[in-house]
This record gives C-alpha cells, sequence and structure tokens, in this order.
C-alpha cells in the first residue's frame, strides 16, 4: 500500500536548518571546490598561518652581459615574476652595484638608467634583487661587468719631486676624480706651508715638464685650498695620457716659479718610483757635485716603462740605460736631451711580464756611462714603491 508522508511545518523547519548547516560547513572549509583560498577564480593562499609557505619570485639579469665594457649611462635590464597560483605580484626590482644598491624599478619592463661614471675603472660585480607583494625575495648570481668610469686619484706632493729639489718644507695633497666618458674634472688641492701663485695639472711623465692643461682656482676664503674649475675637461689624448701616468699636479710659488711641490698622477695600473743615482766607487774622474734622480713610471697592465733621470756633474756621459739584474736582460736605452745636457730618458719602452715583476722585486738597475766611466760612472737600485 502506498504511503505518503505529509509536508508538515515542523519538518520544513528541519530541513532549512540542515541547509543552512551544510552552508556554514562548506564556508568554514573554505566555500568551494577549488582549494584553501578565500578570493574567488581558485586563488590559493599562502604564508603566515596557512599550511603552504609562499614560493619565492624568479629574477634574470638580461642586460648587460657578463664580462661586458660599458661606459656613461648604461642600461640594466631584468626580468622577474611571482607565483600567480597564490596571487602575488613582483612589487620591485633592485640592482646592486658591489652589493650597494643603485636603483630600483616598481612595474615591468624592469629597466634602471645607471651613470657608470659613478663608481672607478675596472671591473664591479652586478646582481638584480626582485621582492614580491608577500614580502619574499630573491637575488640573481652576481655578474662582472668593466666600466671605463671614473678615475679617482689621491696624490701626494713633495718637493723631492722636482729637480732640482726646492729647500721647502712645504706639502700638498689632491684629491681628484675625472670622468673617462666626458674626460670631466673636479678635485681640490690642500696646501700647507707655501703660499702659492699658481696649481696647475700638467702633462708629463715623472721627471719631465710638460704644458699646463687645467689651472686651479683659489677656493673662496681659504688661501692654502684649490679647485679644479667647473668647466674643467681633458681631451681624448689627456685621458690617454692619465691612464699612463703622464699627468701631475704642480704648485708654483713667488719662491720657487719652477715649482714648490708636485705630485705625479697614478691611475691603479701605473707605479711611479724615485731612486738616487750615485758616483760608482770605482769612478775616480768624477766630480763632488756629480749625482742624479731617476724617475721610472712602470704601467704594470701595457707593460711599458717610461724613465727621466735628471743628473748633474756628467755633462759628457755618451749613455745610460736600464737592465735586469736577474736576467742580465738591457729592458732600455736612454736618450740624453740635446738641450739639458743631464737629462735621459725613454717613454713607453715595451718590457714583458717578467720584466714587471723584476720591478716590483727591485732588480732593476739604471746606469749612465761617460767616455771615460764606460762601465758607468752613475748607478741607481730602481726599487719599487713600498721596496
Amino acid at each position: 500500500m502506498k504511503r505518503t508522508l505529509a509536508f508538515t511545518p515542523a519538518l520544513a523547519a528541519l530541513a532549512l536548518m540542515t541547509t543552512g548547516t551544510v552552508a556554514v560547513i562548506l564556508a568554514a572549509c573554505g566555500g568551494g571546490y577549488g582549494g584553501g583560498g578565500g578570493g574567488g577564480g581558485g586563488t590559493m593562499t599562502c604564508g603566515s598561518g596557512y599550511a603552504n609557505a609562499c614560493p619565492l619570485p624568479t629574477v634574470t639579469l638580461t642586460a648587460p652581459a657578463a664580462g661586458a665594457t660599458v661606459s656613461g649611462t648604461v642600461a640594466l635590464t631584468a626580468t622577474a615574476s611571482a607565483s600567480s597560483t597564490y596571487g602575488l605580484t613582483v612589487t620591485s626590482v633592485e640592482f646592486l652595484i658591489d652589493g650597494t644598491m643603485v636603483g630600483t624599478v616598481s612595474s615591468s619592463p624592469y629597466t634602471f638608467m645607471w651613470n657608470s661614471t659613478s663608481v672607478t675603472a675596472g671591473s664591479h660585480s652586478l646582481t638584480a634583487k626582485a621582492t614580491d607583494s608577500a614580502g619574499g625575495t630573491a637575488t640573481t648570481p652576481a655578474i662582472m661587468i668593466n666600466t671605463t668610469g671614473m678615475t679617482a686619484a689621491a696624490v701626494t706632493m713633495t718637493p723631492a719631486q722636482i729637480f732640482p729639489a726646492p729647500m721647502s718644507r712645504a706639502a700638498g695633497r689632491a684629491d681628484l676624480t675625472v670622468k673617462l666618458d666626458s674626460g670631466a674634472t673636479r678635485g681640490t688641492v690642500k696646501l700647507a706651508g707655501v703660499s702659492a701663485t699658481a696649481v696647475t695639472i700638467n702633462e708629463g711623465f715623472a721627471g719631465a715638464t710638460g704644458p699646463v692643461l687645467i689651472r686651479l682656482v683659489p677656493a673662496a676664503g681659504n688661501a692654502a685650498e684649490w679647485e679644479a674649475p667647473a668647466n674643467a675637461l681633458l681631451t681624448a689624448e689627456q685621458l690617454s695620457a692619465l691612464s699612463q701616468g703622464r699627468l701631475y699636479v704642480i704648485a708654483t710659488s713667488a719662491a720657487n716659479p719652477r715649482g714648490e711641490i708636485r705630485g705625479q698622477i697614478t691611475p691603479d695600473n701605473v707605479a711611479v718610483t724615485f731612486s738616487t743615482m750615485a758616483p760608482d766607487p770605482q769612478a775616480h774622474s768624477l766630480g763632488s757635485a756629480a749625482g742624479g734622480v731617476v724617475a721610472t713610471t712602470v704601467d704594470k697592465g701595457a707593460h711599458t716603462v717610461s724613465i727621466h733621470i735628471n743628473s748633474t756633474g756628467v755633462d759628457d756621459a755618451d749613455a745610460a740605460e736600464v737592465d735586469s739584474v736577474v736576467s742580465g736582460r738591457k729592458l732600455a736605452v736612454l736618450g740624453k736631451d740635446p738641450v739639458s745636457m743631464g737629462h735621459w730618458s725613454t717613454e713607453l719602452a715595451a718590457i714583458s711580464a717578467a720584466d714587471v715583476a723584476h720591478f716590483e722585486a727591485g732588480n732593476w738597475y739604471v746606469s749612465i756611462a761617460t767616455p771615460v766611466e764606460v762601465k758607468g760612472a752613475l748607478h741607481a737600485q730602481i726599487s719599487a714603491p713600498g721596496k
């Protein structure tokens, strides 16, 4: 027999209560069939108190290439992404040179225009760091790039770099920066013990004199400090001379118009040293005034040597040379100045890597010979700086 149940108000209430309970339970479980997120479209939630840890963003450097040489303003470029599964976005990409942040970009494309002249010329590390909306970060492996950037030099100025050296206790220090892409030159020279009439940057290797390139101006209210003018520039040829160690700073005075103190500007690849020449013990023909100073400039990167000798008491000298004590090899023959009879020189003579090592070990030897003292009237051992 067929039985029919009556749908009473009490049963209706029970059905509504049951449906509501199921709805509450589903809501507590995340409200759907897509997993655990509260957002629509099946987006999942991570981090904080949730079971899933947020995945880190990804970032890749795309420019410049590893090993590239850059100059001026250069584009630093990266690609970056964050997990769309968890609704994350990239909030910033930072670019770091030698571990220091130089720029940040908050939206794609992730490109920052960096002024490479803000760092010294040479090799530098580059990395990119991405941060996402959950605070996760990722950093690329470092690549090395080379910059023509900027040369920074701290130059000590002394009377000893002038020949003949003036009787002076003056001292000075030049702090200079030169942007190698433009030649723009900035800096100051601070003096002590001298009332300078002029402070200039000149062209010439150590031991030689040359033309004025930049005239510094006195600082306002400070007679002991001089500054490069705002429009100071070096030409491309003068920048090349700078890289060879062929520029110097000199301060002149009323008492010493040829120069009272001087300092050679030496990039990292260049070593400059001064050596005193003394008569050979067997050179009996020499007078008490015989002597001299050897100024040696070695470019350790280009493998060249430039030497200027300023001597006295051997005007009849007819030969000068520099040798390696270790190899016995003649490194360079020096030429005699037709006007200044005591001045001998050679510039940018080619040497080997082994010769540079012998120089750094203090194993170079220079001599001047005369018609009488054919084996050498004056001698000096050339020692590298710090030896």
